[in-house]
């Protein structure tokens, strides 16, 4: 279901564009058998073509009026995550809401076209947007998304017993599929096997536990595509969310100009949680370079093999050349072990 639309002629639409992705999925699909056994069928192997998303434009309804919130997940003065309900069906949604009361239209626009291009795509690795609705009394933006029952991989992380830590295999295994999320967000030109895609690169900033979910023990989704920049830094609000600055890039924190680099830094981080269960930077908001200056690299982690252990190191140079790409991690052996047995890829 994508942002808005006439419910009719929409219903029709999708339902038609569904049947043809079908019978376009069966015709690849038998000429994909019979290539393999006829060579003479080879030349017609149908090749994957870029196709994207429905763009769709975003609703005005009350979010009170089809919503109930059932509980609080994480709250900001200007941002809050909540577990929400659909009156009419029962269905559980999560629910983004982002006050822009204090902001400008320029903002607004901005916000909205940021979450419409997350309805943009359709991929494993990344939470599915449901609807969007803009509150024009109370300057509010609700964006749904699915539900995940597990909750955050922050949630996953301190559930777990004070002395029991991931295997590695887990810990593979979820950072194979975080490694793809950044890589379709930051170079989706070169995803040709992707049929929905973005149709720009896209700098995440905000990737750190409590941003991604969990669909399994060993699986976990990235959210808040696009939309996720520090819309609060915009007009001198405040420099960063609270409990977000232990994620990011040196670069980012003395405000230099600053790339898809700060991504693989803040995946760095994450991954030393995910192996350690403890952050690796505190929040220290009144000196925050010298909390940097307190890593070690490499990290010195006996439980893990150095093989990961190093690439994490790698992650966390304070030179952003210096880091891997997704791109580059995505052809890791245990990475790519863990896409294509799990996802095809």
């Amino acid at each position: 279901v994508g942002i808005c639309a006439p419910e009719a002629s929409v219903t029709a639409d999708i339902l038609l564009i569904a049947n043809k992705r079908y019978q376009s999925y069966l015709l690849r699909g038998c000429i994909s058998v019979l290539a393999h056994y006829f060579p003479l069928f080879r030349q017609l192997r149908v090749k994957k073509t870029y196709t994207p998303r429905t763009r769709l434009k975003m609703q005005t309804f009350s979010f009170a009026d089809k919503y109930t919130e059932v509980g609080v997940i994480e709250e900001s003065e200007y941002q809050r995550l909540v577990e929400a309900q659909d009156k009419a069906t029962g269905e559980r949604y999560l629910c983004r809401q982002i006050s822009l009361e204090e902001y400008t239209t320029k903002v607004y626009e901005l916000c909205k076209t940021d979450i419409t291009l997350s309805t943009q795509v359709v991929s494993p690795f990344f939470a599915t947007v449901h609807e969007a609705t803009y509150e024009a009394k109370s300057r509010k933006v609700f964006v749904l998304m699915e539900d995940f029952p597990m909750g955050t991989l922050n949630d996953y992380l301190y559930s777990l017993p004070d002395d029991e830590f991931l295997p590695e295999a887990t810990c593979w295994s979820l950072l194979a599929c975080l490694v793809e999320a950044i890589c379709q967000l930051h170079e989706p030109s070169r995803m040709k096997d992707i049929e929905h895609r973005f149709t720009r690169a896209i700098v995440h900033r905000y990737i750190m536990p409590r941003r991604i979910f969990m669909v399994s023990e060993t699986r976990c989704k990235l959210a808040d595509i696009g939309w996720s920049r520090d819309l609060l830094s915009m007009e001198g609000k405040m420099g960063y969310i609270q409990g977000t600055l232990q994620y990011y890039a040196p670069e980012l924190i003395v405000n230099e100009s600053y790339g898809r680099e700060v991504d693989i830094f803040a995946l760095g981080c994450t991954m030393y949680e995910i192996m350690m269960k403890r952050v690796l930077v505190e929040d220290d908001p009144e000196e925050p370079l010298k909390a940097l200056e307190k890593i070690r690299l490499p990290l010195i982690i006996t439980t893990y093999s150095k093989k990961l252990v190093n690439l994490v190191s790698s992650m966390l140079n304070p030179d952003p050349k210096k880091r891997p790409t997704a791109f580059e991690m995505r052809t890791i052996p245990e990475i790519a072990n863990v896409l294509k047995a799990e996802f095809s890829i």
